[in-house]
């Protein structure tokens, strides 16, 4: 048994009948949709070409709408497929709606799981798609009925269609300039007109989740004249009305089918506080499940909340001592006072090791005041008498948290008595508006601070042997961890980057199209020769001559968001200095880790680590 053996499951969703669940998975090799009963029996594979990202009802049940990545690229396309239907050899399965080369499609935000792109009667179809302009999406409506399809939004931005309304004459569209400044859009259909729902001063979040039964407004979670993320409705006049307003993130929210009843998820500390209300009563908690993540800003990877036709709440829950499952809780009737019962709908984790270790959350204080929340993982062997090793890895995003839900490459470094630290530094989210974007236009400076104090931090940990300590890190954790080697050299003693950008000048001129509009408010402007100046100072590969440990740089020769050259031109300039460095290109793999090299990649990194801390 392996700590990769496990089943990744993401983006589930309930059938319109009731009977059964569609969700991906990567158990084929590949994430791929299945189809669920739940009056029992086994997983059906709805095989498609390529990794899908993300798999959606038609609201008649008879297709599933998919987005496809065919390479890695994230040229995502799009097609119907018959969910009833295993081989894709049987003609009229598949069905390509847009597939063209160098053109990526989007049914709801990138990487996330809300958003309905079928109007309710299920004739039409809203999508997103770069195809007139590289930089921008566009939203366009096809009739299925017919084929006809037209734009119904110019895109000046990252446009992305987020639902029709019930009687389909409206869709929400929502701007997704930088994840902490969106607004939402209204498209008359009829009309053709394109109306700002959310004037407003500053940065805000505007995330949907249901239209009203009366077309009249959207439920959402917004931080309009807040810090944290709360449930609100806004209704098509511009009226806020708040549902709830706790002292902590509340990032997703679902709206059952017949609009009686609401659930919500508040962030404490990575994990999920869920609750439930009936429309206009008083909330109260969801319970009868295990503690962990159901909830993430736009339903990303997979975690968001939905309600089956029956009523019941489909909850894909991430655990710090298993794998993610999917889970559907009772809820009780009105008025009624029943326990609420949860039920496991699958065993994504029957194949993994026992003694799954979870974490504990500790705080550094950085050296401006900050305090830092971090997940501390103890392996079982260590203490005071025999301290070890320790990793301090360091999430992607950077607008992400590090989250308390099983992780193999963690459980596989505690197997291997090495212990973790994963800081959520400035710039994570989960904390709020204001702690999310004090890392804008501040990569390489106070987060280094933030790291520096949570190396700090294991100095105070009994167990940890503080002189032995490795970084690693994933997309802007890999160019944390790169800039933690060349930045603060005297405290590491190996790293790891993976697909991690080493020179900020070139990472935001090679951008992916869609994202280039955001990049002189969220990293600097290539063209201001101020921030060149110190986009350059910050770089690691600017400073590799004061690398000091053995760094082992890795990364997908397909990848769209870091261009592989980061990692080239990085491991060049250590060798030509003669610096300890080692490189893994992985062929045909893009900006993410591969299924079918998983546990190689782990075996790989753990092995570095144990290596040169052990």
């Amino acid at each position: 048994m392996s700590w990769t053996d496990f089943e990744w499951l993401t983006g589930a969703e309930p059938s319109p009948d009731g009977k059964s669940v569609v969700y991906l998975s990567d158990v084929s090799g590949r994430p791929q949709p299945w189809v669920l009963p739940l009056a029992g029996g086994p997983a059906r594979h709805v095989e498609v070409a390529g990794s899908v990202g993300r798999c959606v009802w038609r609201p008649d049940g008879a297709r599933l709408l998919v987005l496809t990545d065919p390479d890695g690229g994230e040229n995502h396309r799009l097609a119907e497929v018959d969910p009833t239907v295993s081989d894709p050899a049987r003609a009229g399965t598949v069905e390509w709606l847009v597939a063209e080369d160098g053109v990526r499609c989007e049914i709801g935000v990138p990487y996330g799981s809300t958003g309905r792109p079928y109007s309710p009667d299920g004739t039409l179809l809203a999508y997103a798609c770069n195809a007139r302009d590289r930089e921008v999406f566009d939203v366009l409506v096809r009739d299925l009925r017919t084929g006809e399809e037209r734009i119904v939004l110019h895109g000046d931005d990252r446009y992305l269609p987020m639902g029709f309304s019930p009687d389909s004459r409206l869709l929400l569209v929502l701007r997704l300039h930088q994840n902490t400044e969106q607004d939402l859009f209204v498209c008359d259909l009829a009309d053709g007109t394109v109306r700002l729902l959310t004037p407003h001063d500053g940065p805000a979040k505007y995330q949907p989740v249901a239209w009203l039964p009366d077309s009249s407004g959207v439920y959402l979670c917004t931080t309009q004249g807040r810090d944290f993320l709360g449930p609100a409705v806004l209704s098509l006049t511009g009226e806020l009305t708040w549902i709830d307003t706790p002292e902590s993130d509340v990032e997703g929210a679902a709206l059952s089918p017949d609009g009686t009843r609401l659930a919500w998820g508040l962030n404490e500390d990575g994990y999920t506080r869920l609750r439930w209300a009936e429309v206009g009563g008083s909330p109260t908690d969801v319970t009868g499940l295990p503690r962990g993540v159901a909830v993430a800003e736009f339903g990303l990877d997979g975690h968001a909340l939905r309600f089956t036709t029956s009523g019941e709440l489909l909850v894909q829950l991430g655990r710090p001592d298993a794998a993610t499952d999917l889970f559907l809780v009772d809820l009780p009737a009105r008025g009624e006072r029943a326990p609420q019962r949860a039920r496991q709908l699958t065993d994504c984790g029957a194949g993994l090791p026992v003694g799954i270790v979870p974490p504990t959350v500790v705080h550094a204080i950085s050296a401006d005041g900050l305090t830092v929340p971090c997940l501390l993982y103890r392996p079982p062997p260590a203490s005071a008498e025999t301290p070890v090793p320790v990793v301090v890895t360091v999430h992607g995003g950077p607008e992400w948290q590090a989250r308390p839900a099983f992780d193999p490459l963690v459980q596989s470094l505690l197997a291997r008595g090495i212990g973790v630290l994963a800081p959520n530094i400035r710039g994570s989210s989960g904390y709020g508006m204001r702690y999310q974007r004090l890392i804008y236009r501040d990569w390489g400076g106070g987060d280094l601070l933030d790291l520096e104090a949570a190396a700090g931090l294991l100095d105070t940990v009994p167990w940890a042997d503080g002189t032995r300590l490795g970084v690693h890190g994933a997309s802007y954790g890999g160019f944390a961890a790169l800039a933690c080697l060349t930045g603060l050299p005297h405290l590491w003693r190996a790293g790891v980057s993976e697909c991690g950008p080493s020179d900020l000048l070139n990472d935001i001129r090679s951008f992916p199209p869609t994202w280039r509009k955001r990049a002189n408010d969220w990293i600097g402007n290539p063209d201001d020769p101020a921030d060149v100046a110190v986009l350059t100072e910050r770089s690691p590969l600017e400073n590799a001559h004061r690398l000091r440990a053995p760094v082992l740089i890795m990364h997908g020769e397909n990848d769209a968001n870091v261009n592989p050259e980061a990692s080239e031109l990085m491991y060049r300039r250590l060798r030509e200095l003669g610096k300890p460095a080692r490189l893994v290109m992985h062929p045909g793999v893009g900006h993410g880790w591969n299924r079918a090299g998983l546990a190689e990649t782990v075996d790989l990194i753990v092995s570095w680590f144990a290596d040169h801390l052990c």
